[in-house]
C-alpha cells in the first residue's frame, strides 16, 4: 500500500514536471494536485508550488483542501490580508473545519492576536485528528504571551499521546526552565524516562538538570544512559566532560571531549575545551595548539582568541597577545575582561596611550564590578597623572549606589590622593572607615597608599 502510494506521489511530480516544460495541458484530479503543491511546499520549492496552486484553483475554484494549501502558501510568502480572504470565506461555509480553524488561528497568530488564535483553537475537539496539532499550536501561542505554565501544560498534553516528539519536549523543557524549578524538571523527566528508557534527549535533560543543582554523580549517570541510547550522541560527551572538569577529572574529560572529535570532527566547543584542560594541566604548549585549531575551525570563537592571549600575556610575548585579544575585541567590543587585558598589555609595555583609550571603553560599558573598579584605580596610579581620566573616574564612582557607599569613599580616596588633593583625599578616607570599618584590611592590602590604621584616626581634615 505504501508503495502503491510513493509511486503515485512520484508519477504526479514527474507528469506535472513534463506539462510545465513542454507547455502542454494535462489532466490531475484533486488529490494529484494535493500531492504535488505539498511537495512543493515542503521542499521549499515556491515557485513550483505557485505554479501548481494556480493550475489547481482554475480547474477546482471550491475546492476546501486547495484553498487551505493557497493559503498555507500565502502565509508562508507572509501574503496575510490575501490569505484571510480566503480562509473567512471559508470559515462562513464551515465554521466547525478544524484545518480551516488551524489556518485562521494562525493569521491571528501573525497577527499578534494570540489570545485570540487560542481562543478560536479551543474549539478544536479532543476526537479530532488534528487535536495534536492544537495543542502544539496553543502552546506556542501561550509562549508568545510569556505564559509559560499554561504553555507547558499543553506540551505535557502533547507529550503523553506524542512521547518522541523531541521539538515539543524541548519547548516544554524550555517552560520547566523558566518557571525557574529545577525540582519539578527533574520530576517530570524521570516519570517521562520511566515510559521512554532509551529517550537520550530527555537522559541528557536531566544530566543537565542535575549539573544545575551540582549533583554531579546524579548528573554523570544521567549522560551515561543517553550515550547508552545513542552513542554517537555528541551533546551528551559534551555535557559529560563539563561535569569531569568541575569534579577536576580534567584527563577524563579530554577523553570525552577527544570522542567527540572523533564522531563531530571538527568540533570548535570539543577542541576548546580541550584546550582548556591542557591549560589548567599546565600543558601551555598543547594548550595552545587546541585553541589556534579552534580559531581555524571557527574565527569567530572570541574565548579562544582571549585564551591565546592570556597565554602569550602570560609568556610576556605582548605583540602576539595583542594580536590575538584584538582579534576577540572585534567579535566583542563590550567585554570588559578583554578590555582589561588590552589596558594590562599596554600598561607593560608602557603604551600610555592606548591605556587611557582602553580605560574610556571600560567607562563606556555602563555598570562595573567592583573588582572592575578596583582595577582601574589601580591602572589610575600606575600611569603619569591624567586629569581628565581621573575626573571622569570619579564621577563614575560618585554614581555608585549608597549600598557601596564605603568602597567608593575608599577608592575616592585613592584617586584624589593621586591627584594631589589631600584634604579631599582624608576627608573619603575617615567617612571610609567610619561607614564600614570592616572592609579597611581588604583595601589597605589592594592600596599601600592607604595609611596605617592609627594615622588614619589621628588624621586632620579641614
Amino acid at each position: 500500500m505504501k508503495d502503491n502510494f510513493q509511486d503515485f506521489f512520484s508519477d504526479s511530480i514527474i507528469k506535472f514536471e513534463s506539462m510545465i516544460k513542454s507547455n502542454k495541458f494535462l489532466f490531475f484530479d484533486t488529490d494529484e494536485f494535493e500531492s504535488i503543491i505539498i511537495y512543493y511546499l515542503e521542499s521549499g520549492n515556491s515557485s513550483m508550488a505557485s505554479k501548481a496552486i494556480k493550475m489547481a484553483v482554475e480547474q477546482y475554484p471550491n475546492n476546501t483542501s486547495i484553498l487551505l494549501l493557497k493559503v498555507e502558501a500565502l502565509i508562508f510568502e507572509d501574503k496575510i490580508e490575501e490569505a484571510e480572504k480566503i480562509i473567512d470565506s471559508l470559515l462562513e461555509l464551515d465554521k466547525s473545519n478544524s484545518e480551516i480553524i488551524i489556518q485562521k488561528s494562525r493569521i491571528l497568530s501573525k497577527r499578534k492576536k494570540h489570545s485570540e488564535s487560542i481562543n478560536l483553537l479551543k474549539k478544536i475537539n479532543k476526537d479530532c485528528e488534528f487535536y495534536s496539532d492544537s495543542l502544539i499550536m496553543k502552546g506556542k501561542e501561550y509562549l508568545f504571551m510569556d505564559d509559560f505554565k499554561n504553555a507547558k501544560d499543553k506540551f505535557i498534553e502533547h507529550i503523553r499521546d506524542f512521547e518522541l516528539d523531541y521539538a515539543v519536549l524541548n519547548n516544554l523543557l524550555y517552560c520547566f526552565d523558566t518557571l525557574g524549578n529545577t525540582d519539578d524538571t527533574i520530576n517530570y523527566l524521570n516519570d517521562f524516562l520511566e515510559q521512554n528508557p532509551y529517550c537520550e534527549v530527555a537522559w541528557h535533560q536531566l544530566g543537565k538538570q542535575y549539573f544545575k543543582k551540582e549533583l554531579f554523580k546524579e548528573a554523570l549517570t544521567a549522560f551515561d544512559f543517553a550515550i547508552i541510547s545513542d552513542d554517537s550522541f555528541v551533546g551528551a560527551y559534551l555535557e559529560m566532560g563539563k561535569v569531569l572538569e568541575k569534579l577536576n577529572k580534567i584527563n577524563q574529560a579530554i577523553e570525552q571531549y577527544e570522542i567527540v572529535t572523533k564522531i563531530d570532527d571538527p568540533n570548535p566547543f570539543a577542541l576548546y575545551r580541550i584546550g582548556c584542560c591542557h591549560n589548567k594541566l599546565g600543558n601551555t604548549e598543547l594548550a595552545s595548539s587546541f585553541f589556534n585549531k579552534t580559531v581555524v575551525e571557527d574565527p569567530i570563537h572570541e574565548n579562544a582568541w582571549m585564551s591565546l592571549a592570556t597565554i602569550h600575556y602570560k609568556q610576556k610575548d605582548y605583540l602576539e597577545a595583542k594580536n590575538h585579544l584584538i582579534k576577540a575585541i572585534e567579535i566583542d567590543s563590550e567585554n570588559i575582561k578583554y578590555w582589561e587585558l588590552y589596558c594590562k598589555i599596554n600598561l607593560d609595555i608602557n603604551n600610555n596611550e592606548e591605556v587611557e583609550i582602553s580605560f574610556k571603553e571600560i567607562l563606556s560599558l555602563g555598570s562595573l564590578s567592583l573588582s572592575t573598579l578596583i582595577f582601574l584605580t589601580k591602572t589610575l596610579t600606575q600611569i603619569p597623572f591624567n586629569e581628565t581620566l581621573s575626573r571622569e573616574f570619579l564621577v563614575k564612582i560618585e554614581a555608585l549606589p549608597n549600598s557601596l557607599l564605603s568602597e567608593k569613599k575608599y577608592l575616592s580616596y585613592i584617586i584624589l590622593h593621586n591627584s594631589n588633593q589631600i584634604n579631599k583625599a582624608n576627608i573619603s578616607l575617615k567617612e571610609a572607615y567610619f561607614h564600614n570599618p570592616a572592609i579597611y584590611d581588604y583595601f589597605k592590602d589592594i592600596f599601600p597608599t592607604i595609611p596605617q590604621l592609627d594615622v588614619l584616626k589621628n588624621m586632620k581634615v579641614n
